[in-house]
């Protein structure tokens, strides 16, 4: 993530849940086990029980205030400083727990590491005679009976052991907690990389979009200068009229969102009407878009490099009429949009165009749809040209 970015957190009242979450689990489990195990009266063990798990979680909510310090640092960093944390709070947890089981009561002996009465073991045989006492040598004081395994074991030695459990308590939590974190931070990279894409396509088609804007702005301007030297004003006139009105409509919009295909083949009409001033007797237009594909999203002028191709290589170029068919059908759950022309067998691209009308749109479906749209052109037998225009079909995204 960039240095400007702070890492993305989580949410304290998340982590608090999972510390909550964690010791009532803990609760839960070691007084199942001791229900299990020993039949006196689990009532004030529990109560007790209950004590430790409150500390530990709040000792927990310690160790989580810390860690939250380091939330940017990598894995391995964190991990450590746990390693780390975890020592001081499993020993405050086991001390704690000592005290409780050991202390607190009626006196009872306690099997403090389970949270049970010692009297509740099964009797152990009768211990051997002691030899007497040899004067001088130290003499061991049990004290209270912490069970089996505990027995001769010094408060202290007790409170050793009991902390590795304690440890591995803390380490757990530790753990949960930080891949919690990096779920956190995976999340945010990933919105991140998504808005980062959405802006890189968004730009792309504004760039690919404002191409086509100023590369039919270059060839309307010459057909103008055309009829205005060759002294037809009016027609002239109607040109200048048709263009502001075509610019109006189609700049208003959002570049990077879609159109009804209904609006898109209005441009084109539009467009039409402006080349029909410069080719009265030999433009001719066959529009075939059923009304049920008149609502189908498509993005922006995406058929006017294709109708100005029609135009400039094969109606221009040609002595006779010639016929551009714009069409649209839906084929297996995509939209195709085709644009044909019957003009002379010429190339699309002669030398001294631009060549860039049909990288435009290649681009430009690309940039949207990626490989579920294509572009397809081919020489038509009976003489023209037809570029075909595949993309998903889309009916309420524009």
């Amino acid at each position: 993530m960039s240095s400007e970015e702070p890492p993305a957190r989580l949410a304290p009242a998340i982590a608090l849940t999972s510390i909550v979450c964690f010791w009532a689990f803990y609760f839960t489990i070691w007084s199942l086990r001791s229900l299990a195990l020993y039949q006196h009266d689990q009532t004030g063990m529990m109560g007790k029980r209950a004590v430790v798990s409150l500390v530990s979680a709040g000792v927990t909510v310690i160790f989580y205030l810390l860690m939250r310090r380091v939330a940017g640092a990598k894995l391995r960093s964190s991990f450590a400083l746990a390693l780390l944390l975890a020592v001081p709070a499993a020993l405050f947890y086991s001390a704690f727990n000592w005290y409780m089981f050991s202390h607190i009561g009626e006196g009872v002996a306690m099997d403090w590491r389970w949270s049970a009465p010692a009297r509740s073991l099964p009797p152990r045989p009768p211990a051997p005679p002691q030899p007497p006492a040899v004067p001088g040598a130290p003499s061991v004081s049990v004290g209270m009976t912490h069970g089996m395994s505990d027995e001769g074991m010094t408060p202290l030695q007790s409170i050793a052991d009991q902390a590795g459990n304690g440890y591995f308590f803390f380490i757990a939590w530790a753990s949960l907690y930080l891949a919690l974190t990096y779920a956190v931070r995976a999340a945010a990279l990933e919105r991140r990389e998504a808005a980062l894409r959405a802006a890189a396509q968004a730009a792309e088609l504004k760039a690919l979009r404002y191409q086509v804007n100023p590369h039919f702005l270059f060839n309307t301007l010459n057909a103008l200068s055309s009829l205005i030297l060759t002294g037809k004003r009016e027609q002239a006139e109607q040109m200048i009229i048709n263009l502001a009105t075509f610019f109006r409509t189609s700049l208003t919009g959002d570049t990077t969102e879609d159109v009804p295909l209904a609006d898109e083949i209005m441009l084109q009409r539009l467009y039409l009407d402006i080349e029909r001033v410069r080719f009265p007797e030999r433009l001719l237009v066959n529009i075939d878009v059923p009304e049920a594909l008149l609502t189908a999203c498509v993005p922006g002028l995406i058929l006017q490099p294709l109708v100005e191709n029609a135009v400039k290589y094969a109606v221009s170029r040609s002595r006779r009429p010639v016929t551009i068919r714009i069409a649209a059908r839906e084929e297996g759950g995509a939209l195709a949009l085709s644009v044909e022309d019957d003009g002379d067998p010429v190339s699309p691209a002669p030398e001294g165009g631009t060549g860039l009308g049909l990288p435009n749109v290649r681009d430009r479906l690309a940039a949207r749809f990626g490989a579920d749209a294509s572009c397809h052109r081919e020489a038509r037998a009976e003489g023209g040209f037809a570029v075909t225009l595949t993309m998903p079909l889309v009916r309420h995204g524009c």
